[in-house]
């Protein structure tokens, strides 16, 4: 059996990328006969990726470590100054000692005999990935493919079509939430925010065994629970349940959605999450579809209750927020003014097929810009595959040039823009004391890991490999 250019076997290599929604039987829908249907797959051996990865050491070295060292500048005859047409690396050996990065070596330096040693392989070192807006505790992956359903009442047809598959999925909540996990660890992200469904038909249940699989790989996996009124919080009258989910502990947010169309009360779904959010300390997660003449105003209520109550600054994110990409840039300058002076965060998805989200003006503008893949396989949407890289690489093409510099300063928008390099080329990260949480991919800088999407052939997390698999040293 061949070998892959990372040293893994191909079994061990396709095992390690795993394949999603793949699994046979009858659906949630029943859109299949008992009698015709066949026996459900295994999904937790054959339809995620591997679970079972290999104990390391708590103190171990990790050579042939390939490093960000700088960007290269040359001269093209054809231009007038020069340009940056490549990025040095240099090869180290790291000690990783209680989930941290305890020292950075040169690769010739003599390792203490006996020391657990490992092989990166010449792989290239990339900080964690973060999804910082996903759904963990609602989707098929992990079960039967299911494509989403055509509507014709838009949003009421996937809440009508989400209140009744709720009550179905919760016997499975746990089994694809870890799904999904495990998805997200292949894809290098072990650091994650998830909203949660609170509602009246699954009331606390969808939250209930979130907890629980998030408490199952609290080893792997660093996560942030949004409490989420999918439903509308006024229209689906979930005050109270909202209330008690906050009471139970373990949440850090108060989500809500389109308070003028979902809700149709927009002061009062305002002022509402707001209220919630001050009497538990909790920060706010607000997802505003709407377009500018109904999304701003609730955007500057939001803001003025910032204002108001400084313990809000800091903690407060505008998800989605497609309605920047109407304004001008005069108006949108204004408003990136703003929120950056209240530190209020922008979320996005990294829509295709809308107006462009202004992500990079945000950034530059120095509000904080996070992204997350959102859904994966449910019945919003029949496509997600938890990858964060890729919405990186998304921006990258939609509004950056496709040169080294540009491509690789939308790494960060997978990473926290923790980046190996800052926007001077100076080496950034690692360095001694930093978390080990970091992936190891078969490219040559950060560039072309943006660019080919690469295999994350090896996924740490505080020093404890999560995801993949990494060679003794010979």
């Amino acid at each position: 059996m061949g070998n892959t250019p990372s040293g893994l076997s191909r079994r061990g290599f396709m095992g390690s990328v795993g394949a999603g929604g793949l699994a046979v039987g009858a659906s949630l829908m029943g859109h299949s006969t008992g009698a015709s249907a066949a026996p459900m797959i295994d999904v937790s051996t054959v339809t995620t990726p591997v679970s079972s990865v290999q104990a390391l050491p708590g103190t171990y070295y990790l050579s042939n470590v390939r490093l960000e060292t700088g960007f290269v500048e040359e001269k093209r005859p054809w231009l007038d100054r020069p340009v940056i047409t490549r990025t040095r690396t240099e090869l180290k050996t790291l000690r990783i000692a209680n989930g941290a990065v305890a020292e950075i070596m040169d690769a010739k330096s003599a390792i203490p005999p006996g020391a657990a040693v490992f092989d990166a392989q010449g792989q290239l070192l990339l900080p964690t990935f973060r999804d910082m807006h996903t759904h963990l505790d609602k989707t098929f992956y992990g079960g039967p493919w299911e494509a989403t359903l055509p509507t014709q009442h838009g949003r009421a047809d996937r809440v009508a079509q989400e209140q009744e598959l709720l009550p179905k999925l919760l016997a499975v909540a746990e089994e694809r939430t870890a799904a999904m996990i495990r998805l997200m660890h292949s894809q290098g992200t072990t650091v994650c925010r998830s909203h949660c469904n609170v509602d009246p038909v699954s009331k606390l249940g969808n939250l209930e065994h979130l907890k629980k699989s998030l408490e199952r790989y609290k080893d792997s996996l660093e996560s942030t629970i949004i409490i989420f009124p999918q439903h509308g919080l006024l229209a689906s009258d979930s005050v109270g349940l909202m209330r008690e989910a906050l009471k139970s502990g373990g949440v850090s947010f108060v989500g809500g959605v389109d308070p003028t169309s979902f809700d149709h009360a927009m002061e009062k779904s305002v002022d509402t999450t707001v209220q919630l959010a001050t009497d538990f300390n909790v920060g706010i997660d607000i997802h505003i579809h709407e377009p500018r003449a109904t999304a701003m105003p609730a955007f500057s209520r939001f803001m003025d209750h910032v204002e108001k109550n400084k313990q809000l600054q800091g903690k407060v994110t505008f998800s989605h927020a497609y309605a920047l990409a109407e304004l001008s840039k005069e108006e949108l300058k204004d408003f990136a003014a703003r929120m950056k002076a209240l530190d209020i965060t922008l979320a996005s998805a990294v829509p295709l097929g809308k107006g462009a989200m202004p992500l990079r003006e945000m950034h530059e503008a120095g509000v904080r810009v996070i992204c997350g893949t959102d859904s994966v396989m449910d019945w919003w949407s029949s496509f997600g595959n938890a990858d964060i890289l890729q919405k990186a690489q998304e921006i990258a093409r939609l509004q950056y040039p496709s040169t080294e510099y540009d491509i690789s300063r939308t790494l960060g928008f997978a990473t926290g823009f923790v980046t190996p390099l800052n926007d001077k080329g100076e080496q950034a990260w690692p360095k001694a004391g930093d978390e080990a949480s970091f992936n190891l991919l078969p490219a040559s800088c950060s560039a072309e890991a943006v660019a080919r999407l690469p295999v994350r052939n090896a996924v740490f997390h505080k020093g404890r490999l999560v995801h993949g698999a990494v060679p003794k040293a010979a």
